[in-house]
């Protein structure tokens, strides 16, 4: 895979599923701060920008 969003995407995917792990698996589960972890990675900038433009591109091989 050489897709440079494709690879971010999938980072803050893995980074994601980790972070849940970490909730499912601690005796103290903190949903607060899960969520905002999950924030920090989920809606950074390049994440947000590189699913815009995969979504682009998908949309853009069916019109054409």
């Amino acid at each position: 895979m050489n897709n440079p969003d494709q690879e971010t995407v999938l980072r803050a995917i893995e980074d994601a599923r980790r972070i849940l792990g970490e909730y499912i698996q601690s005796g103290q589960r903190d949903a607060t701060r899960t969520v905002e972890r999950l924030l920090a990675v989920l809606d950074k900038n390049d994440v947000v920008h590189a699913l815009d433009r995969m979504n682009r591109r998908r949309v853009l091989r069916l019109v054409d």
